[in-house]
């Protein structure tokens, strides 16, 4: 019993660990409808390593990434996100509307990259 509790713990900490390299970041806007401002909302990321964009999802016309508070990237599409690479920082994200409507929303999903990885370098 033991020895079957022991694998199981194993088991768990191998599947967590290595889903823990997953991180979610996202963003809303919506306008005031009293003052019809715009209104930014974003729980910011902190990223402690290199991380890359593997999938975006959301309802806007466009969105942009902070780093602090310098714009880093900004998209019309959720195509040429996918593979740009986020370094150690604390991110953001914000939507903009598409016209004629009160809101937007964006996320994305973000995965480790290795690091370890070095490339063969050619011998002379």
């Amino acid at each position: 019993m033991k020895y079957h509790f022991g694998v199981l713990l194993v088991f768990c900490f191998m599947h967590f660990s290595g889903s823990a390299q997953k991180i979610i970041l996202e963003g809303k806007q919506t306008i005031n409808k009293k003052t019809s401002t715009p209104v930014l909302a974003c729980v910011p990321v902190k990223l402690i390593k290199t991380m890359k964009i593997v999938k975006v999802s959301g309802n806007c016309k466009d969105f942009w990434i902070q780093k602090g508070s310098k714009t880093v990237y900004k998209f019309n599409n959720f195509k040429d996100p996918i593979g740009k690479i986020l370094s150690p920082g604390i991110y953001y994200i914000y939507p903009n509307i598409k016209p004629h409507t009160q809101k937007a929303d964006v996320s994305i999903i973000l995965n480790g990259v290795n690091n370890s990885y070095v490339s063969p370098t050619k011998q002379h």
